[in-house]
């Protein structure tokens, strides 16, 4: 189970009592948290002490925490704020550019979460791939180097490199379709 997912499976009572489910849900989310506030804030240290923060404080104050969205859902809203806070507090923005960032029905605390479940999704369909496909596509995608410089390397030809890449992208675009398809369905049955 990846970390990210095992993240949305805590309950607020599970980590205001038993510091070890804590534990775990902090690292399960604090690299997400850490990304996201960097986002805001542009600088990496400002971005881990706020998430540090973050998890300090609710530590410290778990006991009377009366939340009702998840613990995941609730972080990555404080951190937000606290990110948009830290901007406003250090004069990197005013209060008015805040305001004028979003539209007022767009909240980036769900478009991130969806984000990251979608990233998450995507690592699990390249690492579906068949092995062979799944090596040549994270050479050349991920780690974005040369057909010519993958081929040597693996000991292929820069032909078979490209359909390697070809084959990925059809089985990872069917994958996609076949995901959407399934969520249309099941949109329209719980109608």
């Amino acid at each position: 189970m990846s970390q990210q997912h095992q993240s949305d499976n805590y309950s607020w009572v599970e980590l205001q009592r038993d510091p070890a489910a804590f534990e775990q849900f902090f690292k399960s989310t604090v690299a997400g948290l850490c990304a996201y506030s960097w986002r805001i804030v542009k600088d990496r240290q400002a971005a881990e002490d706020i998430v540090q923060e973050f998890f300090s404080r609710f530590w410290q104050q778990r006991a009377g925490l009366q939340i009702q969205v998840s613990p995941r859902r609730y972080a990555f809203r404080a951190v937000h704020n606290a990110s948009l806070n830290y901007l406003r507090d250090n004069k990197l923005v005013s209060e008015d550019h805040l305001l004028e960032e979003l539209p007022a029905d767009e909240d980036p605390v769900e478009r991130e979460l969806l984000l990251q479940d979608r990233v998450r999704q995507l690592g699990q369909a390249i690492a579906a791939l068949p092995p062979q496909c799944r090596i040549v596509f994270e050479k050349v995608c991920l780690e974005q180097r040369k057909y010519k410089e993958v081929a040597e390397e693996l000991g292929i030809s820069v032909f078979t490199v490209r359909n390697q890449v070809s084959k990925a992208y059809e089985i990872l675009r069917n994958n996609i379709i076949l995901a959407l398809i399934s969520l249309i369905v099941l949109c329209l049955l719980g109608r």
